[in-house]
């Protein structure tokens, strides 16, 4: 296609803020709409639209009436439902950013003039394969097109976007010179006005009225695409990353019109002041609506995580404005891995969680934005390929974010950079024009963690070395100034010595972890991956941990050879931060161990764990876990039972899939083996047995999945180490539909993936709990099941 560029027009003044439709409000506000709007027959003008959508049928519904044409339109679901959430007037239509979309025939009689219209909330920029720029794929927010024929309005992974139309034969682009907004519901209008001799591009937003020109010859005429589809929501060219769609678009639309005529800029400014008075918020449109997972017994929900799609890694834990901040790796077009950004959540305990909007997001550096020519582009370090874990520290009410880098190719790739926020609420976010650093000094390096000893703030970077995993070391006397690498090694023993047999450590963490014997301890903690180390086989992909102590600037651990974070492996690379008494407080990620094709069907991907409370066991050398006491937040009605004598099986009359339990035994009286089974049918062929056997723990999964594709349906034996832990007296498990967490004496911890599917029609099946006791009998002395409620809006 011919690009040409365009002329920029003025920008109009700034609009007022609109007031809100909320509940019953906005209920009684849709009935009155009424569904949907159609134009009586024979009275169309040439001032009226020849396509009008609506939106407004009910929720779920997956056919939309063409107002204008009485042309009936689909929702592509082949994934997710067909959602309406509020709208600008009435209800509106939910894309999920990779599996819905509305499509159907057009047809009018369009020579010389032609305007494409439409209200949209996006939440995020389509993905695309992480391509660099020249490679980009796009998105459309509307299209109606062939190679030789039709019109596009398109957006690419950066936010840029442009109007496309044929005009005698010849395909005319005009980009518009300002990024597309997030969040926020705007108008855009594409017209053609071949009498007039021009192509323009409106938006009207909360930053006014702009508007771009490009001329093209007086007396023009549009090739309209008979005999194609009109397609909102996702690309003419479909990108696959194996079996994922990735430029579909994540967003909202309302009141999507075509006319036969330009119109004009007045006209279409006026009808978007009127309507934004009364419309109501982005933040309620791009809802995920109940509707999405109402039959999934298999999503967590009262573990942190995001509303949907995919995530990662949770990092930069801070306390900032009196609350709590979670950042996290995000997808948020799929339940796929692309374009990284920072989500946010924010909790004023650690337990219920609110999400935000996101953070931070990938950006245009030097070389895209001179090939992109965007106005006020021009950085370097800015995350084209993906915003990558990193920290987050407050001081003296400014937040400052760590995090690293990964371009296309050049400087800072990867690298650490920095972005700040005053702002109470770590709603907006402001980056540093360039990269602190690179990876000088060690073959790669990711995921920047901070702390402060004294006068002197110090950076620990999970690294490559030459002898597998490690860490790069940096120090600045501010955290807002420059940073130097230290010329000596963070640990006093080799990095060679530490390493389980990885190629680099990931999502380091170093803090003081209590005192013993008048001395302080502190812990490392890093998560290394490749090399031998895999998700599923020994060395398992894992957090691992050394205690020792420190000098200012070195660490020195008691032993080479690392601990294990958890006892059983499923749950890595926590995020820590003190609660209000002073606690460190873990929140890790409890990640898949289903298939691309299970997450895709299922439209989501990971949880993070419960937070737990870490401490210096009586040892001096061995870190403690246990459930964060503020999770009986969520408690319901208690039911317990007392002195259970048990050999084999003996099964709760209490049961639930969300639902806390403590069990407690009697030491002196068990069996070989004890513990507890969750996840159970009424006929067993579904069940997750988790017990001790003479000082090895286990988790039988062998059984937890019938009908899903869980890739480790294996029992899993480690390890238990009774002199630090103490004799299993205590199991304090919880369980959340497919995620459980587990703490033995409130001081040996881990999570797993369990996936039990057994429901008669939307009811789950495997809610049951037992008790077991094997090689003789077991005394449980009480246990307590609590049903728990949700803790993420």
């Amino acid at each position: 296609m011919t690009e040409q560029r365009p002329t920029n027009r003025d920008t109009g003044p700034v609009l007022g803020r609109r007031t809100f439709l909320r509940g019953a409000t906005l209920a009684a506000a849709v009935a009155a709409v009424g569904v949907p709007r159609p134009i009586a027959a024979g009275a169309v003008s040439a001032a009226d639209p020849v396509l009008h959508l609506t939106y407004d049928e009910a929720n779920g519904a997956t056919e939309f009436l063409d107002a204008a044409g009485q042309r009936t339109f689909s929702a592509h679901v082949a994934k997710n439902p067909a959602e309406r959430v509020p709208g600008v007037q009435g209800n509106a239509f939910r894309t999920d950013g990779f599996s819905t979309w509305v499509t159907g025939e057009f047809a009018a009689p369009i020579t010389s003039q032609l305007t494409v219209q439409t209200w949209i909330a996006l939440e995020s920029y389509p993905s695309g394969t992480e391509k660099p720029y020249e490679e980009l794929s796009s998105s459309s927010i509307i299209h109606q097109k062939t190679d030789s024929a039709g019109f596009d309005i398109g957006i690419n992974t950066y936010g840029e976007w442009w109007f496309t139309a044929t005009i005698d034969g010849q395909a005319r682009t005009l980009k518009a010179p300002w990024l597309f907004p997030l969040y926020e519901w705007v108008h855009v209008a594409a017209v053609v006005d071949g009498e007039a001799g021009e192509l323009r591009l409106q938006m009207d937003s909360s930053a006014g009225t702009r508007e771009a020109r490009l001329e093209i010859p007086v007396g023009s005429t549009f090739d309209q695409a008979t005999g194609t589809p009109l397609v909102i929501g996702k690309a003419a060219k479909d990108e696959m990353m194996d079996i994922f769609l990735v430029n579909a678009l994540d967003a909202a639309y309302d009141d999507t019109k075509i006319y036969t005529v330009a119109r004009d800029k007045a006209t279409i400014a006026a009808e978007y002041a009127t309507a934004i008075e009364g419309a109501g918020t982005a933040d309620e449109a791009l809802q995920v609506t109940a509707l999405r997972f109402a039959d999934d017994i298999l999503r967590p929900r009262f573990h942190g995580m995001p509303p949907a799609n995919w995530t990662n890694e949770p990092h930069g834990l801070v306390e900032h404005g009196g609350k709590y901040h979670l950042f996290y790796q995000r997808t948020p077009n799929g339940p796929f891995k692309s374009q990284m950004h920072w989500g946010h959540m924010s909790s004023a305990d650690l337990v219920t969680w609110k999400n935000q909007h996101d953070a931070l997001l990938p950006e245009l550096n030097d070389r895209e934005a001179q090939l992109g020519a965007v106005a006020g582009a021009g950085l370097t370090g800015q995350g084209s390929k993906g915003i990558w874990s990193g920290d987050v520290v407050s001081v003296d009410g400014t937040a400052y974010a760590f995090f690293t880098t990964v371009n296309y190719g050049g400087p800072f790739d990867p690298g650490v950079t920095r972005a700040t926020s005053s702002d109470p609420d770590l709603a907006t976010w402001k980056k540093d024009s360039a990269g602190l650093f690179d990876r000088t000094g060690v073959n790669d390096m990711r995921d920047p963690y901070l702390f402060q000893d004294g006068d002197t703030w110090h950076m620990i970077i999970g690294a490559a070395v030459d002898t597998g995993g490690g860490l790069a070391h940096y120090t600045a006397s501010s955290v807002g100034g420059q940073w130097t690498r230290s010329q000596t090694s963070f640990s006093t023993v080799g990095f060679g010595s530490m390493d389980i047999g990885s190629v680099i450590w990931e999502m380091p963490v170093f803090e003081k972890l209590g005192t013993h014997d008048g001395s302080d301890v502190y812990i490392l903690l890093a998560n290394p991956i490749g090399g031998s180390v895999s998700k599923l086989t020994e060395p398992y992909t894992r957090g691992v941990y050394w205690t020792g102590t420190w000098d200012g600037m070195q660490f020195t651990p008691f032993e080479a050879k690392p601990k294990p974070l958890d006892v059983i492996h499923g749950h890595l690379s926590p995020a820590v931060a003190r609660d209000a008494d002073g606690n460190l407080v873990g929140i890790g990620i409890v990640d898949e161990r289903s298939s691309s094709r299970m997450q895709l069907d299922l439209g989501w991907a990971h949880t993070y764990s419960l937070p737990r409370e870490w401490r210096l066991l009586a040892d001096g050398k061995t870190l403690g876990q246990r459930a964060l006491p503020d999770l009986q937040s969520l408690r319901g009605t208690v039911t317990t039972d007392n002195d259970i004598v048990v050999s084999g099986d003996h099964r709760l009359a209490a049961k639930g899939n969300q639902v806390e339990i403590l069990a407690q035994v009697d030491p002196a009286s068990t069996g070989t083996t004890y513990g507890i089974g969750v996840g159970a049918s009424p006929d067993n062929q579904e069940i997750t047995r988790i017990y001790y056997d003479d000082g090895d723990l286990v988790i039988d999964k062998t059984s937890s999945s019938t009908g899903f594709d869980n890739e480790e349906a294996v029992l899993l034996r480690a390890p238990y180490d009774e002199a630090a832990f103490g004799k299993p007296s205590t199991f304090h498990v919880f369980v959340d539909h497919s995620v459980i967490d587990v703490f033995i004496n409130d001081a040996a911890a881990f999570s797993n993936r369990i996936y039990p599917t057994r429901k008669d029609g939307e009811t789950a099946l495997s809610t049951g709990i037992l008790l077991h006791s094997g090689g003789g009998e077991t005394t449980f002395s009480q246990v307590d099941v609590w049903p728990l409620k949700n803790s993420v809006s």
